[in-house]
C-alpha cells in the first residue's frame, strides 16, 4: 500500500470508518462468487419442486439448533429488539456465511437459519443453494431450497442472486414454475425483512454491495437511506435530491450546450452553499448542493462528494462505487496533486473485489458523464485570485467558460474598464467581482 499523503485529517481521513468493518453483514466477494458457481449446476436442482402443497407451512429448520445460536429473547410484537439480540443475529449471519465459504454446510445451517428467518438475504441465498444441491451431508430438499432462494431474490438484492433464482425457474415446466412461485410467496410472507424490522439496501452497479440490518440499530440506520426501505415516504436516493429539490430553478442545458446566465448563477450559488456546509461539517446537508456542481464538472465539489460517500460522513450511506467514481473524475486533468493523492490512496484502500478493471470501468463512466469539458466548464490554476474554500484546492479554479458572455458586462469606472457580474443570483453570487471556484 502506498504511503498516505499528508492531507488535513478533517478533509480526508487516513482510515475507513467502522461503516466498512465486516462486523456488520455485507456482501463478501467469495459468497457471491460461490453462489455464481452454483448457476452452472442447477440443472438437477429444480426437478422436484412439483410436490409442494399450498397448505404446507414453510419449514423453519432445526429450531433446537437455532436456540443455541440466538440465546437472547426475540422481540415480541410491537417491541424493539434488544442490542444483545441484534448482535447475536449479526454474528450468526457472519458465522453462517464463513462456514458456508469453508464448505462446512451442515455446521453452517443453524447460523444461516438464525439470520435468514429475520430477512438477511445472503444467508437466505446460501440456504437455498445448500438445499437445492444437497451440499455436504445436508439432505436435498427443493421446496426449502427454492423457498429460501426466492425470498433472497426479492428486491433489493444482487444481480447474482436474481440470476441464480431465474436460472432455476427457467428449467421448470409452466406448472412446476407456478408451484415454485407459490412456495416462494409463502416464504416471503413469513421471512421478508420488512416483517421483522429489517431493511436491505444495494450499493453500486459494477461492484454490488448488499447490506442488511435492523432499522432499530442506530449504527446500521445511519449507513443506509431509509427512504428506500418502504418504512418512510419515498423521496428517492441522496443523489436524486438534487433533481427533486429546487436547488437550481433554471433549466439545465444538455451536455455541450451553452448554459443560461440564470443557470450559471444557480450552480455557483449551490457551490457556495455546499462548500460552506461542508466546511461546517454539515455533510448530509452539503451533499445535494455539492452534487449540483459536481454533475457540471466542478472538481472541488466532485472531490468533496467523494469524501462524503467514501467515509459515510454526516450519516450519508457509505457508497464506495459512487465515491471512487466522483473522485476519479475529479482526478482527471487538469487537477491538483492533493486530489490525485487522495484518488490513489483511496484506490489502495478499497476492498479486494474492486479490481483495477472494475475501478477503471466505474471511473470511465463518471468521466464520460461528468467531465468538466462536457459541460463547458474550464479549470485552471490561479495563485492570485481570491481564497478558495478548501485548503487542498485553493490554487485550482473552475468556472463556466460562458460566464463572460452570459453573466458579465464591461463598465467604465474612473476611465478604467471593469468586468461586473450582472446575472441575477439565487443567493450568493452577486457580491463577487470574480468567481472563487
Amino acid at each position: 500500500m502506498k504511503t498516505t499523503a499528508r492531507i488535513p485529517p478533517r478533509a480526508f481521513p487516513h482510515a475507513f470508518p467502522r461503516a466498512f468493518s465486516r462486523t456488520r453483514p455485507r456482501a463478501g466477494p467469495r459468497t457471491v462468487a460461490t453462489l455464481c458457481l452454483a448457476l452452472v449446476t442447477t440443472a438437477g436442482a429444480a426437478t422436484a419442486v412439483t410436490t409442494a402443497q399450498e397448505d404446507t407451512p414453510p419449514p423453519q429448520g432445526d429450531e433446537t439448533s437455532i436456540a443455541t445460536v440466538i440465546t437472547a429473547p426475540p422481540p415480541r410484537a410491537g417491541e424493539l429488539p434488544s442490542p444483545a439480540f441484534m448482535e447475536q443475529v449479526y454474528a450468526a449471519s457472519e458465522t453462517g456465511k464463513r462456514l458456508y465459504e469453508e464448505q462446512r454446510y451442515a455446521d453452517a445451517l443453524p447460523y444461516l437459519f438464525a439470520a435468514s428467518q429475520y430477512g438477511f438475504k445472503l444467508p437466505q441465498a446460501a440456504l437455498g443453494d445448500i438445499y437445492l444441491h444437497g451440499r455436504g451431508d445436508v439432505p436435498r430438499d427443493n421446496q426449502i431450497g427454492i423457498g429460501w432462494l426466492g425470498t433472497a431474490a426479492e428486491p433489493p438484492t444482487t444481480t447474482q442472486i436474481e440470476e441464480y433464482y431465474d436460472s432455476v425457474l427457467a428449467q421448470l415446466s409452466e406448472a412446476q414454475a407456478s408451484t415454485a412461485r407459490s412456495v416462494v410467496a409463502r416464504y416471503r410472507a413469513r421471512f421478508a425483512g420488512s416483517e421483522h424490522g429489517l431493511a436491505c439496501q444495494l450499493f453500486g452497479t459494477v461492484i454490488e454491495d448488499l447490506r442488511c440490518g435492523f432499522l432499530d440499530d442506530p449504527e446500521f440506520a445511519e449507513q443506509i437511506d431509509q427512504t428506500d426501505q418502504g418504512y418512510f415516504e419515498d423521496h428517492g436516493d441522496v443523489e436524486e435530491m438534487v433533481v427533486t429539490a429546487p436547488i437550481v430553478a433554471a433549466p439545465g442545458p444538455e451536455p455541450g450546450e451553452m448554459p443560461s446566465g440564470q443557470f450559471i448563477a444557480g450552480v455557483y450559488d449551490a457551490m457556495n452553499r455546499g462548500s460552506q456546509l461542508y466546511r461546517d461539517g454539515r455533510y448530509k446537508e452539503a451533499l445535494p448542493f455539492l452534487l449540483v456542481a459536481a454533475k457540471r464538472g466542478f472538481k472541488w465539489a466532485q472531490a468533496s462528494a467523494a469524501d462524503i460517500y467514501l467515509y459515510g460522513r454526516g450519516g450519508v450511506p457509505v457508497d464506495l462505487e459512487t465515491g471512487i467514481g466522483w473522485l476519479g473524475v475529479a482526478a482527471q486533468p487538469k487537477t491538483t496533486n492533493a486530489i490525485l493523492r487522495f484518488f490513489e490512496d483511496s484506490k489502495d484502500r478499497l476492498p479486494e473485489r474492486y479490481s483495477d478493471a472494475a475501478v477503471q470501468t466505474i471511473v470511465s463512466d463518471y468521466r464520460n458523464r461528468f467531465g468538466h469539458r462536457k459541460h463547458r466548464v474550464t479549470c485552471r490554476f490561479d495563485a492570485d485570485q481570491g481564497v478558495a474554500w478548501s485548503f487542498n484546492f485553493k490554487r485550482l479554479r473552475c468556472h463556466f467558460m460562458d460566464e463572460a458572455t452570459q453573466c458579465r458586462g464591461i463598465s467604465l469606472l474612473d476611465g478604467e474598464a471593469r468586468s461586473e457580474w450582472n446575472c441575477e443570483p439565487v443567493r450568493g453570487s452577486s457580491n463577487r467581482t470574480a468567481p472563487t471556484y
